[in-house]
């Protein structure tokens, strides 16, 4: 007598089929820790998986321009802070010259000294930065990207360090100039001249102080950008990882929970195969 198997439908064949293919699904993504391994088994999470991997891939090239910015920067900073320095100690020894008991032989020796800064301020206008660039570019400030609509300038331009100072009146000069001046003033000048120059430290003094309190912010920006995007970068790896890593426990109940079900509807599939159209309609 024919099985009744001959006329029902493939269901039951089917149901263990697709039990058995999700079984396979099951150990693959236990053995490999990854929850899926093609893109057509997730759709939704490779997507969101793949704009998170074009979202770290951006973010490197950025945190990379910060460690490149970061470097010119605290390279400039060190440079302008140096400078300073040698301003500060300009003006003490503006303020000595002034000294009327002062002898022509000791105003030389001032004079020397401010000479010796003065070509110290111009090799350090002219420096080179770590990639053999100038550290104080002439002409427009070089800016780097470190965000979407984030440009920054590592460091100011050499007009900005030395070539735009402001004098008072609304007037401005160069530092070599106002270096050449303050020397002359002090070797030959008058006490008036001496005068003046005093003035003109004043203005190089509150500069410069002006130029690396600006760049210490800058150097503090680079900073808190890239904690940024290293807190960014942790948040969508913790992300992917979510989306990608097999939870086991979780894989284990279910590949478990599988099994049984394929057990259940084989012998289902059993008991039907073993029972005659008769006994069926019996």
């Amino acid at each position: 007598m024919e099985s009744i198997n001959r006329n029902r439908p493939n269901d039951a064949i089917q149901q263990q089929r697709g039990l058995s293919t999700l079984i396979a699904k099951a150990q693959e993504s236990i053995a490999s820790g990854k929850s899926f391994n093609r893109p057509s088994e997730a759709p939704s999470s490779w997507l969101e998986v793949s704009s998170l991997g074009r979202k770290a891939a951006i973010e490197d090239s950025w945190l990379i321009n910060i460690g490149r910015a970061r470097i010119k920067a605290q390279q400039a900073e060190s440079t302008m802070d140096t400078i300073a320095s040698g301003v500060t100690r300009a003006k003490e020894l503006v303020i000595l010259a002034n000294n009327e008991t002062l002898s022509t032989a000791d105003r030389d020796v001032i004079a020397i000294e401010l000479e010796s800064l003065r070509d110290q301020f111009n090799q350090l206008s002219q420096a080179e930065d770590s990639y053999s660039g100038k550290l104080f570019h002439a002409g427009d400030p070089i800016q780097m990207r470190i965000d979407t609509n984030v440009l920054v300038t590592p460091s100011p331009n050499l007009q900005s360090l030395a070539q735009s100072i402001d004098i008072g009146g609304g007037a401005t000069s160069d530092l070599d100039t106002i270096m050449n001046d303050m020397i002359t003033a002090v070797r030959t000048g008058t006490a008036a001249d001496r005068s003046q120059q005093l003035e003109r430290t004043e203005s190089l003094v509150s500069h410069f102080a002006t130029l690396v309190a600006g760049q210490g912010l800058m150097v503090n920006r680079l900073d808190e950008q890239e904690d940024r995007l290293l807190q960014s970068q942790l948040t969508s790896t913790e992300r992917r990882s979510t989306l990608e890593n097999t939870d086991i426990a979780e894989a284990v109940t279910r590949f478990q929970s599988l099994l049984v079900n394929l057990e259940a509807a084989q012998r289902l599939y059993a008991n039907s195969s073993s029972t005659s159209l008769i006994q069926l309609i019996g």
